[in-house]
């Protein structure tokens, strides 16, 4: 199950492949640990799980369209790992050193693919097509600089990057300010993060750029408790204000950045939000069935604008739920989001280290919600549900650990 563990954790920001088989690892451990017989403790986010399971297959059974494929249909079982990682740090019998090990791994992942980051951004040169584990180089330009290229890391999507790396940084951030980390671990953790905001920052993602904004303000409003955590975040404060100084100076930053708010440069997105609206209009009660969006949005466009070319989802995941699933299907997945908060919170309350980080990501998800439908990007999302798992730990669970 360690190694497991150890595995999921270190290639979330590598390759979902293997974050799905070191999953794989842990979960037959904890398998074994049943047959055993270990029992699974229950927890506050077992019914809001198991309901979204259920709102998806049944809209899906109940659909105009039919079901989808069965990739699509079953989008959401990445949740399985906020089921998985929780339950298997249960077993652990030093909680704080394992906790400390998976998110330095986590955070060794995230260095590698801001390394490449920069590699990308000067030559935009494609590591995984070079080693013949993609077709195609996949390169981006910059939009607005000439000569230059996205990073991608080791994705082929700048946006599926640039949400893990905000996810995981949240921990980052968090462990750093409570101290959770310390000595030469502290200051791995440290450059680590450093590197991966870089990472962030040449993604050129506006959204995760303002998400990360978002979560480093709700760790400061979590860590003014404390004369110790006041003085943390000064220091902190200031090298993220340098960051941010120097993150401007760039041509591309500025231009990405000040185009967040121009509504004409934005109008593709007001267009996909209008035609989810109509999808709703005509499917009000159950929508048109879980991962089915794509399939029905074309007559949609089409009526409007036939040569709009991005046929995907309404880059907002409540209008996407909700033309999907229904009001049932927006109101679990709400549901869902206010137990995990309060049980952060709760955690946070009970002097989890790492659950400031975890309410900083859900935030931070939030907000990226609005304007991507992040939750159908399983990489991104098996990043947040570690981020949260590691949250859910207090340190009463550290001290009693068997």
């Amino acid at each position: 199950m360690t190694l497991g563990l150890s595995a999921h954790a270190l290639f979330l920001c590598v390759s979902i492949a293997g974050t799905q088989i070191g999953l794989g690892f842990a979960a037959a451990g904890l398998l074994l640990a049943f047959l055993a017989g270990h029992r699974p403790a229950r927890t506050p986010l077992d019914l809001p799980l198991v309901c979204i399971a259920a709102v998806s297959i049944a809209s899906d059974l109940v659909s105009f369209a039919g079901p989808p494929s069965l990739e699509m249909a079953t989008l959401w079982r990445s949740l399985i790992a906020l089921w998985l990682v929780p339950q298997t740090l249960a077993l652990s019998t030093d909680l704080g050193r394992d906790l400390r090990r998976l998110l330095l791994l986590a955070l060794t992942g995230v260095a590698l693919a801001a390394l490449m980051g920069v590699a990308q951004y000067s030559t935009g040169f494609d590591l995984v097509h070079a080693l013949h584990l993609r077709a195609e180089p996949r390169i981006v330009p910059v939009p607005g600089v000439d000569g230059r290229f996205v990073a991608l890391g080791f994705f082929i999507s700048r946006l599926t990057l640039s949400h893990v790396i905000v996810f995981l940084l949240c921990a980052a951030m968090s462990a750093l300010l409570s101290r959770f980390v310390t000595g030469r671990a502290r200051a791995y953790l440290l450059v680590c993060t450093l590197l991966g905001a870089v990472g962030l920052i040449l993604t050129f993602a506006r959204a995760a750029w303002l998400a990360m904004g978002l979560g480093v303000l709700v760790l400061g409003l979590l860590q003014l408790g404390t004369a110790q955590g006041r003085r943390t975040l000064r220091t902190f404060a200031l090298g993220l204000g340098v960051l941010i100084a120097a993150s401007l100076a760039h041509p591309g930053v500025r231009h990405r950045l000040l185009s967040a708010f121009d509504l004409q440069a934005n109008s593709d997105r007001l267009f996909l939000w209008s035609r989810a609206l109509e999808v709703i209009r005509d499917h009000p009660l159950f929508g048109v069935g879980f991962g089915n969006y794509q399939r029905i949005c074309s007559a949609y466009y089409d009526k409007v604008d036939p040569g709009f070319l991005m046929r995907t989802f309404a880059h907002n995941s409540a209008l996407t739920l909700l033309a999907e699933t229904g009001p049932l299907g927006l109101f679990i997945a709400l549901f869902f989001l206010w137990r995990v908060a309060r049980t952060l919170l709760s955690r946070h309350r009970a002097g989890g280290p790492l659950a400031a980080g975890g309410l900083a990501a859900l935030a931070a998800v939030c907000f990226i919600g609005l304007l991507h439908d992040v939750h159908i990007d399983n990489k991104a999302m098996f990043a947040l549900w570690f981020t949260l798992s590691l949250g859910l730990v207090t340190r009463r669970d550290e001290q009693h650990a068997t």
